[in-house]
């Protein structure tokens, strides 16, 4: 009996080789003993390829609401290293240190001269440039609710009183902010106890430069008049305005307003740095996009969804900022659905978002295919070998000729896995990848 050689293959770029030579070792700094959320445990770690006699460690923590703080204090801005590379801070010398989000170590020379921080909104240039080696750690508040929408991990506001935008009461229950089961976000505000709420989201990470695309699977047009819908970015460095670029949706309490949305370059009030449009009440799902490049931002909106060249049909406005184009810092993404002045809509206000991406700025280099694992019942598994934040769509043939979609996926780093799980019946099964726009 002759059996039939099953075949399986990777559609695969050229390969690379890179070779290297012999490295200087540089100077290292790392943190070993991390204190967690709340405690008041002292700060250490260790350097590396570095004379401790002549070399410090600067400690900095930041504490939201209150900024970046020197540690131990301005009476001791800077730790000793011990002779064997190690160092131990006092991070927690006073206000509500144990509450601090993000921590800095900077390896430092004994003549330092860097000022002492006391509720700075962000680590001086004149800090940092003086660093050897540098590492910053974020820790998270237990306390605040986070999830994963879009591929991207988001943190959720909450508010016991009235704060900005509004001003506005921000909750983070369920009934405000939630995912259905195709993975749409959805944001509502909602009436409890006479109090109206609001819903924000902000992600965990900065992006920088490149496409920001927002998908909605609501209607725009028939906002309450009281409600504004934001798709932007914030900073919370006062610098460059916060480095806030704005897609909002809202007549801001004029509902005879024939507009109903704008992008802005904040300040808003300054000529030229904001463009009203209208998104016809027949578009119930949309697209919205700004494009941010270091001299200047393309505003985009769509009926449907995103084409690189899109039926002039289906586009609704487009717009091209070049006035004063903020530079990239640490802004991150919100999205949030808050009452214009805090004054209340006719009726709780629901809004949904398809999903957000982002695409670097360029075009990537071809993603490889490597490291087949032979199947099991049916199940293959290999490695994409991409660029982090490109989508890739993964297809399958028995043919070269006819190819499906088996999935897509975003790149989170420089490699990432997929496994096709679907039972073929064909014998051979050759494997592709294509980067979505």
């Amino acid at each position: 009996m002759r059996v039939a050689a099953k075949t399986y293959g990777l559609w695969a770029g050229p390969a690379c080789l890179l070779a290297y030579g012999p490295l200087l070792a540089q100077p290292t700094i790392q943190i070993t003993n991390f204190p967690p959320f709340g405690s008041s445990q002292d700060l250490g770690g260790y350097v590396a390829n570095s004379n401790p006699a002549s070399n410090r460690v600067a400690v900095f923590i930041f504490v939201p609401g209150a900024g970046w703080f020197s540690k131990p204090g301005c009476a001791q801005p800077l730790t000793t290293i011990q002779p064997n590379g190690s160092w131990t801070a006092d991070i927690t010398t006073g206000g509500s240190d144990q509450l601090a989000t993000k921590i800095a170590a900077l390896l430092v020379s004994t003549n330092y001269s860097g000022p002492c921080l006391q509720g700075l909104t962000t680590l001086p240039t004149n800090v940092t440039a003086q660093a050897l080696a540098s590492v910053t750690v974020e820790r998270d508040d237990p306390s605040i609710r986070r999830f994963d929408f879009s591929g991207y991990n988001w943190w959720v506001k909450s508010s016991p009183g009235t704060v900005g935008p509004g001003p506005n009461y921000f909750s983070d229950s369920t009934s405000n902010v939630w995912l259905d089961a195709s993975n749409r976000l959805h944001l509502r505000i909602t009436n409890r106890s006479n109090q109206w709420q609001c819903a924000e989201i902000i992600t965990h990470r900065t992006f920088g430069y490149g496409s920001y695309r927002f998908a909605l699977d609501s209607p725009v047009d028939n906002l309450d008049r009281n409600a504004v819908l934001g798709l932007f970015t914030w900073s919370d460095d006062a610098a460059f305005d916060h480095r806030e670029i704005d897609i909002e949706c809202s007549r801001w309490g004029n509902a005879a307003d024939p507009t109903s949305a704008q992008y802005v370059v904040q300040p808003y009030d300054t000529a030229g740095h904001l463009l009203r449009i209208t998104v016809p009440a027949s578009v119930t799902n949309s697209t919205h996009l700004f494009t941010w490049e270091t001299n200047r931002i393309s505003f985009q909106s769509l009926s449907g969804g995103f084409a690189n060249s899109p039926r002039p049909a289906n586009v609704i406005s487009n717009w091209i900022y070049t006035l004063t184009v903020p530079p990239t810092g640490d802004e991150n993404i919100r999205i949030n659905l808050w009452l214009n002045q805090g004054n209340a809509p006719s009726n709780e206000v629901e809004v949904v978002v398809r999903s957000f991406e982002f695409v670097p700025l360029g075009a990537p280099q071809p993603a490889l295919l490597t490291n087949l694992v032979r199947p099991i019942n049916g199940q293959i598994q290999f490695n994409i070998n991409g660029q982090p934040d490109w989508r890739y769509a993964v297809e399958r043939s028995s043919n070269f000729l006819a190819w499906e979609n088996v999935g897509t996926l975003l790149a989170s780093n420089n490699v990432t896995g997929f496994l096709d799980t679907n039972s073929v019946a064909a014998d051979r099964r050759f494997y592709r990848t294509v980067t979505l726009p």
